[in-house]
C-alpha cells in the first residue's frame, strides 16, 4: 500500500502509511466497526513473532466500510523488500506489558467497550507486490443473553436489574498466541449485566471470559431484581460458554402467591457472528481460498461514497457540474446522480469510480449491483458502465443486463471473467443533455470472484438434500430498511421491522404490521421439477388486530405460476391467536415445468372486525430437498 522509498514510479497514499480493510465478526453493537474505534496493530518480519515486531502497538482508528487508517503519527510503512505479518487488536490500549493485555468484564455498561476480538491470520504479505491487505477479527470472548418475558402478574418489566456471578471478571491475553487466562480469585463479584427493557419484554447482555480461560468459572448465579424483589437462579453448567459464541436463555418472569418466580429454558448456543457460513476467509492480496469464494468490493453507499471516486468530464460547452452525491429515500441511502437542478436541465458527464479491483489471483469473477432510473432519453446512452484494467487505463463499455422501469430497483449481473488475473476499476458513467437529464441511483455494489459468485455457472449445480435454500431464513442480516435477500420492496410490503426481542431463535425476527390490505415478505428460490421439497417456519400472533396465513408458488420458466399443488400450498383458512410460537410445515413435489418457487406468507389485519394495526412475528424460516 506504501513504502518509505517513493520514487517517480511509485503509488503514494499520503504520509499515513498503510490503510487496512478488515472481516470482521458481527459485534455486540452490530455487524461493523463503530466509528472511531481505535484498534492496536504490530507488523513484523514473516515468521519472526510479535516480540520483534517492526511496528508495534499502533494506533489505527475504525471506519464503518471497514477500513482502517493510522491515527497521527501512527503509520505502518512495508519494508523495501521480504514479507511481513501482522498482529491487530480492539479495544485498543497503551498498557500493553510484555505484549499482554489485561482484560476487565467488571462494567458492563458499554458492551462494545470490551468486546475483545483479535486478528492474527494475515501472513506472509510481499512488501514489495502486497496492493491490499486485509485483516479478519474473531471474537475472543463470550455473550450471554437472557431474553426475558412476564405473563401477566407482573405489570411491566422497565427497570429490571440482572446481576450475574460466578464469572471471572479479569484476565490476561496474551497477543503472540491469542491466549486468553483468567486471574484466579476474581469469580466473586457482582456484574451488572446490561439491560433494554422494552415494557413487556427486555434484553440482558454480558460479555464475560470463555470456560477455557478460568478453573474458578464453574457457575453463574443470575439475580433478578424489579420492583423491590429479587430471585436467584443457578446456571449449573459453565462448560457451555465457548469462546466466540453467544449463549442465549429465554427466561420468563412472573408473581407466585406474593413471591417472584423465575423460569429458565435450555441454552441455545450459536455463532456470535450473524454472517452465514461463519468466519470469513482473509484474502491477502485479492485472490482467493483454493475452491472458495472472495468478495473483492462490497460497498451499499449506506454512509456516503465510500472509497469511490467521482470525476467530472468538462464538456466542449463549458457546461458540466456535479451530480453524484448521497441520496435517501425513505431511509433507503443510495448514491444519486441527477442534472436536472432546480428546475433546469444541464449537459453533464459525471463518472462515479470504482477503487482497485484486484482480481490478480481470480479465474471469474461477477459485479453485481442495484439501481434504479428515471431516464428522459434513453437508459441505455445515458446510464453506462465501464471498466479498464489499471495497466492499460483503456476504457471499455460492459452491458448492463436489467435496467427495469421507473424507480424500481432491480439488481445488474455482469460477468468480470474477461478481466480474471488482472486488477481493474469500473465505472458508473452518466451523461444528460439540456433536453434530457434523468436520475440514477445506485446501491449494493459487490464484486466476487471465484466460487458460487464467480462468473456464471451453466447449468445451476445441484442443490445437496437437507441444505437450507433461503437467503437469510432467520432475517440475521439487514439492510437499511429490510433484511437481506427479502429486500424486493415490491414483494415485501407495509411496515417490516428488525425485532430484537420478541424472536424464536438467533438474535432477530421480522415483525410486520397488520394494515386495511394484504402485506407480505417473499424471496423467490430456483427449485427442480419432480424433487420433493420441506417447508418449514415459525410465526408468532398473539394479536387480536392481525392474523397470518401461507401462500406460496410454483413458477414456470416462462415467469406464470403453476397451480397444480395451489391446495397444498396455499392457506384457505387464517391464523388464531395464540401465546406461544406456532410452526408450519409442508412437503410437496415439485409440479412438472417448475423452475423455481415463491416462499411468501402474508400478513392482514382482523377478518371479523377489520381492525389493523397488529403485529405478526416470523423467524427461522426454510425451504430444503429431502430425500
Amino acid at each position: 500500500m506504501s513504502c518509505t522509498n517513493n520514487d517517480d514510479n511509485s503509488e503514494w497514499y499520503g504520509s499515513e502509511g498503510i490503510v487496512f480493510t478488515t472481516a470482521i465478526q458481527s459485534r455486540v453493537s452490530g455487524n461493523t466497526w463503530n466509528a472511531n474505534d481505535e484498534v492496536g496493530i504490530y507488523m513484523m518480519n514473516a515468521g519472526s513473532g510479535i516480540e520483534a515486531a517492526t511496528a508495534q502497538n499502533k494506533k489505527y482508528i475504525a471506519q464503518t466500510n471497514g477500513t482502517l487508517t493510522a491515527a497521527p503519527g501512527n503509520g505502518i510503512y512495508l519494508p523495501e523488500s521480504g514479507n511481513v505479518d501482522f498482529i491487530a487488536y480492539y479495544p485498543y490500549t497503551t498498557s500493553v506489558s510484555g505484549n499482554k493485555l489485561a482484560v476487565n468484564v467488571s462494567d458492563q455498561s458499554n458492551p462494545a467497550a470490551i468486546d475483545l476480538i483479535y486478528s492474527n491470520g494475515t501472513k506472509g504479505v510481499a512488501a514489495t507486490t502486497a496492493t491490499t491487505i486485509s485483516l479478519g477479527f474473531t471474537h475472543q470472548l463470550t455473550k450471554v443473553t437472557l431474553n426475558v418475558t412476564k405473563d401477566e402478574t407482573i405489570e411491566t418489566l422497565n427497570g429490571l436489574g440482572v446481576n450475574i456471578k460466578g464469572i471471572s471478571t479479569e484476565g490476561e491475553f496474551n497477543l503472540a498466541d491469542g491466549t486468553l487466562t483468567a486471574t484466579a480469585g476474581t469469580n466473586n463479584k457482582d456484574v451488572a449485566m446490561y439491560i433494554d427493557a422494552q415494557g413487556t419484554t427486555a434484553t440482558a447482555t454480558a460479555i464475560i471470559l470463555p470456560t477455557a480461560a478460568s478453573t474458578d468459572q464453574t457457575s453463574l448465579n443470575l439475580t433478578f431484581n424489579l420492583n423491590g424483589q429479587s430471585f436467584t437462579h443457578t446456571i449449573s453448567d459453565a462448560s457451555i460458554f465457548e469462546k466466540g459464541t453467544n449463549v442465549s436463555f429465554n427466561a420468563k418472569l412472573s408473581i407466585n402467591n406474593g413471591k417472584p418466580v423465575v423460569t429458565v429454558g435450555n441454552a441455545t448456543i450459536s455463532n456470535w457472528t450473524e454472517k452465514p457460513g461463519g468466519d470469513i476467509n482473509v484474502d491477502f492480496d485479492g485472490g482467493t481460498q483454493p475452491g472458495g469464494e472472495t468478495v473483492v468490493l462490497d460497498e451499499s453507499f449506506a454512509t456516503g461514497q465510500g472509497s469511490f471516486t467521482i470525476d467530472n468530464k468538462q464538456l466542449p460547452n463549458g457546461e458540466g457540474s456535479f451530480v453524484w452525491n448521497l441520496g435517501s429515500f425513505n431511509d433507503d441511502k443510495f448514491m444519486k446522480a441527477s442534472a436536472y437542478i432546480g428546475g433546469t436541465k444541464y449537459a453533464s458527464e459525471s463518472w462515479l469510480v470504482s477503487p482497485l479491483v484486484d482480481l490478480s489471483q481470480a479465474t471469474t469473477a461477477t459485479l453485481t449491483f442495484d439501481h434504479a432510473h428515471n431516464y428522459a432519453g434513453t437508459a441505455e446512452e445515458e446510464f453506462t458502465l465501464w471498466a479498464t484494467e489499471t495497466s492499460a487505463d483503456n476504457w471499455q463499455q460492459l452491458t448492463i443486463d436489467k435496467y427495469g422501469s421507473g424507480f424500481k430497483f432491480t439488481t445488474a449481473t455482469i460477468d468480470l471473467s474477461a478481466y480474471a488475473g488482472k486488477t481493474i476499476k469500473f465505472a458508473f458513467k452518466y451523461v444528460s443533455t439540456t433536453d434530457a437529464a434523468g436520475t440514477w441511483e445506485i446501491k449494493n455494489v459487490k464484486v466476487i470472484a471465484n466460487g458460487k459468485g464467480g462468473g456464471t455457472i451453466d447449468p445451476e449445480p445441484e442443490p445437496e438434500p437437507g441444505i437450507n435454500l433461503l437467503t437469510n431464513p432467520g432475517f440475521e442480516d439487514w439492510t437499511s430498511k429490510l433484511p437481506t435477500a427479502w429486500d424486493n420492496a415490491t414483494y415485501n410490503t407495509g411496515e417490516i421491522v428488525k425485532e430484537t426481542s420478541i424472536k424464536h431463535g438467533g438474535n432477530n425476527s421480522l415483525r410486520q404490521t397488520s394494515a386495511s390490505g394484504t402485506n407480505k415478505i417473499q424471496q423467490e428460490v430456483a427449485i427442480t421439477a419432480g424433487k420433493k421439497y420441506r417447508i418449514s417456519y415459525w410465526f408468532l400472533d398473539n394479536d387480536t388486530k392481525a392474523s397470518s396465513r401461507y401462500w406460496f408458488a410454483m413458477v414456470g420458466s416462462d415467469g406464470k405460476t403453476i397451480n397444480d399443488i395451489n391446495k397444498q400450498i396455499q392457506q384457505s383458512d387464517y391464523s388464531a391467536d395464540n401465546a406461544e410460537w406456532q410452526q408450519v410445515t409442508i412437503e410437496f413435489t415439485a409440479p412438472a415445468g417448475t423452475v423455481k418457487m415463491r416462499y411468501e406468507v402474508r400478513t392482514y389485519r382482523n377478518m371479523d372486525s377489520n381492525e389493523a394495526g397488529g403485529y405478526i412475528y416470523y423467524d427461522d424460516m426454510e425451504l430444503v430437498e429431502i430425500q
